[in-house]
């Protein structure tokens, strides 16, 4: 994904970062999840409950792996661009982006690498 713009001032503050970061990770993630239980609500009132059922937990499953996967991809961006970690870290965690360190849920994000 790309998350660099032409006029990013540099080093990126951590308020620029996380902003970018809710409109290209979290403004996805909800709209997989209120498509999918949308979705999910028109089946179900048609009695189809096994595909109703299907497509909510395949949009929590869509929203969950988009931010397991991008969100490494953000954090590495922002601290390429002179972000503040500690900064970063505590914004993020404020905004709803990512969660506290060593929370099981920031345990799922997909790292490549390693890192």
């Amino acid at each position: 994904m790309q998350f660099d713009r032409s006029d990013d001032p540099s080093p990126l503050p951590a308020d620029v970062a996380v902003s970018r970061g809710q409109r290209l990770i979290n403004w996805p993630v909800r709209v997989l999840l209120l498509g999918g239980f949308g979705i999910a609500c028109f089946l179900l009132e048609r009695s189809a409950d096994l595909a109703g059922t299907l497509t909510a937990l395949g949009g929590f499953a869509a929203a969950w792996l988009w931010w397991s996967y991008f969100i490494p991809q953000w954090r590495s961006w922002a601290h390429s661009r002179g972000a503040n970690p500690d900064e970063l870290q505590q914004l993020g965690v404020q905004a709803g982006l990512i969660w506290p360190k060593g929370s099981f849920f920031e345990r799922t994000e997909i790292r490549r690498n390693g890192r």
